[in-house]
């Protein structure tokens, strides 16, 4: 069984001031048309849907880090409006990087009996690397859909593509060759 997972795609990320907007604004359009075709096939085809959103207080790791984003009960953790989670889709808030560290997010795979999941979201180089990797030691088969994907800066995405292909975390694939 196959499960879809949506990292971050929130407003601030995407529509956020400079400091937090984690992809340039021409991406924006193309990015959210390719998410919402996935997302739509996924729907027609009866995979799961899990979107995992950072959500995050100021004591998290990832705000330690990163410094202030996504923080809980703000309008820039919320999913962005073309791509919002119907009733039967599953969220996941995350206080970190990878969308398995301290979240329900393996056992709700177990739970739906997952073997495979399909990453897409922001950013290629931070969250989607961190869960796909995350996921992979944990038994699942991980394919980065790379065209649903991105990042600033594109030597990162790529870099982060390649670091799939070179450890064998995943497999790469493109939004238009998904065998569902």
């Amino acid at each position: 069984m196959k499960a879809l997972l949506v990292i971050d795609m929130l407003k601030g990320f995407i529509y956020g001031n400079k400091d937090q907007r984690v992809i340039r604004k021409k991406q924006t359009k193309k990015l959210i048309q390719k998410i919402r075709k996935v997302i739509d096939l996924a729907h027609k085809k009866n995979i799961p849907i899990i979107y995992i959103n950072c959500n995050h207080k100021k004591t998290d790791p990832c705000v330690k880090i990163s410094g202030k984003h996504a923080m809980k009960g703000t309008k820039g953790a919320q999913v962005i409006d073309g791509l919002k989670p119907t009733k039967k889709d599953h969220i996941v808030k995350k206080i970190a990087f990878d969308g398995f560290y301290k979240t329900r997010l393996e056992k709700l795979l177990k739970r739906l009996k997952i073997k495979e999941i399909y990453l897409t979201g922001v950013q290629t180089d931070v969250c989607v690397r961190e869960t796909g990797v995350s996921g992979a030691y944990r038994g699942f088969k991980v394919f980065l859909i790379e065209d649903c994907c991105a990042t600033n800066l594109k030597v990162n995405h790529t870099s982060s593509i390649m670091f799939f292909v070179k450890t064998n975390a995943g497999k790469i694939v493109k939004s238009n060759n998904l065998k569902w």
